[in-house]
C-alpha cells in the first residue's frame, strides 16, 4: 500500500462519512460520485452494475445523468482489460489500466477504437465492491490526460471496503420482508456466486469454467445451498431466492 499523506487519510475519513450521509434508496448517487472526485481528481466518475453472463449494464450512475453509452459497452465488455482482469482473476482491487495492459498494446486494441478513442480517455483507475464474475459493481475514474498514480490507487482502494459496506446496506433494506430473514445470509460469497450463475441458466460444467473450479467442486456447493436453504434442487433454490439475487 502506497503510504498517504495525513490530509489524504483526512479526505478518505471525510469522504466516507459523506458517502453514508447520501446514501439512501440507492447507495450511489451523482453527489456521491462527486465527492469522490474531490478525493482522487477525474474527468469523469462513474458507478457500473454490469451483468456479465448476459453482457448487459444494469444500472449506471455518473455526475451528468447519462446511461454512459450503455448499449455499446454492453457489446464490448469482454474486450474492456480491466474486466477482463477482473473475470481472471476475481481481482476488484483498486486498479490502473496501465496496470494490465501497455500503452503500445491498449493503441492496437479494438476496445481503444471503439471505446477509449471516441470518449478521449487515456487512463482508467477502477475498483470493484462486489465479489462476484456473475454481475460486478464497480467505480470508474476517467482522465482525459496523464495517468492516475499510486496514491490514487491506494486512495480508492482504501475506501472501497467502505463503499461495499454501504452498497450491502442498502441492498438489505431494501430487501426487508421480501423473503424470510437472514435466507442469503446463510449462504457464503462462493455460494451465493454459484447460486446467481444457476439464476442466469448456467450448467454445472459451465460454472466450473467460469469459476476455475470443477464440475465435482460445483455440485459440492450446491448440495450445502440446498441444505442452508432446506430445499432438494436448483429450481426451488432459486425460487426461494430469486427476489433478493
Amino acid at each position: 500500500m502506497e503510504h498517504l499523506r495525513s490530509r489524504d487519510l483526512q479526505g478518505v475519513l471525510e469522504f466516507v462519512e459523506t458517502a453514508w450521509a447520501l446514501a439512501g434508496e440507492s447507495a450511489v448517487t451523482p453527489d456521491t460520485l462527486a465527492a469522490l472526485n474531490q478525493l482522487i481528481a477525474s474527468d469523469e466518475v462513474s458507478y457500473c452494475h454490469l451483468d456479465h453472463v448476459h453482457r448487459r449494464v444494469i444500472s449506471y450512475v455518473d455526475t451528468n445523468g447519462s446511461d454512459g453509452g450503455a448499449d455499446v459497452f454492453s457489446g464490448i465488455i469482454d474486450a474492456h482489460p480491466l474486466c477482463r482482469h477482473q473475470q481472471a482473476y476475481a481481482d476488484f482491487s483498486a486498479t490502473r489500466l496501465s496496470d494490465v495492459i501497455s500503452r503500445r498494446e491498449l493503441l492496437g486494441s479494438r476496445i481503444y477504437a471503439e471505446w477509449f478513442r471516441p470518449a478521449g480517455i487515456v487512463a482508467e483507475l477502477e475498483a470493484g465492491i462486489e465479489r462476484s464474475r456473475a454481475q460486478t459493481r464497480n467505480f470508474i475514474l476517467e482522465r482525459a490526460h496523464g495517468d492516475f498514480s499510486a496514491r490514487d490507487r491506494a486512495v480508492l482502494e482504501l475506501v472501497r471496503p467502505h463503499l461495499a459496506r454501504i452498497e450491502e446496506t442498502t441492498q438489505l433494506r431494501a430487501a426487508a420482508g421480501a423473503a424470510e430473514p437472514g435466507e442469503l445470509e446463510r449462504l457464503t460469497s462462493r455460494e451465493t456466486e454459484i447460486l446467481e450463475l444457476v439464476a442466469a441458466g448456467l450448467t454445472n460444467a459451465q460454472i466450473a469454467e467460469r469459476l476455475w473450479i470443477s464440475p465435482g467442486t460445483v455440485k459440492k456447493h450446491l448440495d450445502n445451498i440446498y441444505s442452508k436453504l432446506g430445499v432438494a434442487n436448483r429450481t426451488a433454490a432459486i425460487a426461494r431466492t430469486s427476489r433478493k439475487l
